[in-house]
């Protein structure tokens, strides 16, 4: 139902610069620097996600790496573990790099200056406490404990104030940190915040008129091309899978509904329920008032419906799509069954057109549901379930901040999306 970006867009090659130490740089992306969190694996290797955008990962180009730990500015080794070589900079353990395997031997023991423990545990890694108030006591020296977090008790500063030693922690040898057992003091526990399940939002106010509509035509969004967002990160493009998520979506793996092309809409990205009044999902859209199609891709809506049998509940939904065939203020909102529409990518990705239902309007009833992709299912079910099969209901709608939930769907926020109104959690 929804168009992709057109089959006629200029084609600009860029010259990446191939960096040895990186194999992602031969393929036009960066090397992760900081983070070491793993979001997908493929042929080519792991990769993480740095500024909205993909990086590739050299995991463990040093020691620890994949634990946290720094890696060393310079090539001294002063220890050696089943997991390499160690440094120590800055009375902190960092992994001696792979790039130093030639330049240097290690050491048997530390530096004299990195023995010499200005508080205990600090060659651990371990913070120096602002107080003296002491909570354990072993060979290393004094403890204490600061908002829930191990230190060491500085012995210059404390060294003349009277302290009753208990219990020990827990300290192993370097560079394994591990945290100490925990103090048997009596706290009282604050009640627990509420969760998304016992929320029920408060009426929109304010808000405009629109109307809705449903749709699955498993198409690549139009909010997937970059050039119809402001945000810094489209919305994420499937492999025929409908589960693996191309790192770098382009014109050269294409829309499935622009013919003979590779990519589809993200199954998950169909809608759920948080609890019998609420629930997420994405729609296509079509609004006034709040600018072009670039400024309302990715954006997020509060929409309460005012009519049919879900009159009073309310979703939040991610705009991840547009169309030329929506009206004014009008939300196509995506539920597998929901009907293809004008275009069908599902029969190419799944097969079996006729288990999709009506062209316009999908499935006539829940059973029709057991027929779609295992994945789809769930999605389908909701139609019947919490949506109470409600035909095109009217809403009242207003911006709001997006969801963690869904932005970690779809990859997409908006460089706005902090300036707007915040929801109740």
């Amino acid at each position: 139902m929804k168009f992709g970006i057109a089959s006629a867009l200029t084609i600009a090659v860029a010259i990446a610069k191939v960096n040895a130490a990186c194999w992602a740089n031969s393929l036009g992306y960066e090397c992760c620097k900081t983070t070491t969190v793993v979001v997908q694996e493929d042929a080519n290797g792991k990769w993480g996600i740095e500024n909205n955008d993909w990086c590739g990962m050299n995991v463990n180009s040093w020691t620890g790496q994949d634990q946290g730990y720094p890696g060393c500015s310079g090539c001294t080794v002063v220890y050696v573990d089943a997991e390499g070589s160690w440094g120590s900079e800055n009375n902190q353990w960092c992994g001696i790099k792979t790039s130093c395997s030639q330049q240097s031997q290690p050491t048997k023991q530390l530096p004299q200056a990195a023995l010499t423990q200005q508080w205990a545990g600090q060659n651990q890694g371990y913070p120096g406490c602002g107080g003296c108030v002491v909570a354990y006591t072993d060979e290393q020296g004094q403890w204490g404990n600061e908002n829930g977090v191990w230190c060491g008790i500085r012995k210059e500063k404390c060294s003349n104030q009277s302290t009753q030693p208990i219990t020990p922690p827990v300290v192993v040898n370097p560079p394994v940190v591990v945290n100490p057992p925990a103090p048997t003091t009596t706290t009282t526990t604050p009640p627990p915040a509420p969760t998304p399940t016992e929320i029920t939002l408060p009426p929109v106010s304010g808000g405009r008129t629109g109307k809705t509509t449903r749709y699955w035509d498993c198409c690549v969004a139009s909010c997937a091309w970059s050039e119809n967002t402001n945000a810094d990160h489209p919305v994420n493009v499937c492999q025929k899978d409908g589960k693996t998520v191309y790192p770098k979506f382009d014109w050269t793996i294409g829309n499935v509904c622009d013919g003979g092309k590779q990519g589809y809409m993200c199954s998950n990205n169909q809608p759920w329920a948080v609890n019998e009044k609420l629930s997420y999902g994405f729609a296509a859209a079509s609004l006034s008032g709040q600018g072009t199609q670039k400024d309302w891709c990715c954006s997020c809506q509060r929409l309460e419906f005012t009519s049919g049998p879900v009159k009073g509940k309310q979703m939040v939904v991610q705009v991840t799509n547009t169309g030329g065939d929506l009206g004014e203020n009008h939300f196509d909102i995506q539920m597998p069954g929901g009907g293809l529409g004008i275009f069908d990518g599902c029969s190419p990705q799944w097969g079996n057109a006729s288990s999709w239902g009506e062209r316009y309007g999908g499935l006539k009833d829940a059973s029709g549901c057991s027929n779609l992709p295992a994945d789809l299912q769930k999605g389908c079910k909701w139609r019947f379930e919490w949506f109470q099969n409600a035909d095109n209901p009217g809403v009242t709608f207003e911006r709001v901040q997006c969801p963690k939930e869904l932005t970690d769907i779809t990859g997409c926020i908006p460089r706005d999306d902090a300036n707007q109104k915040k929801l109740p959690w």
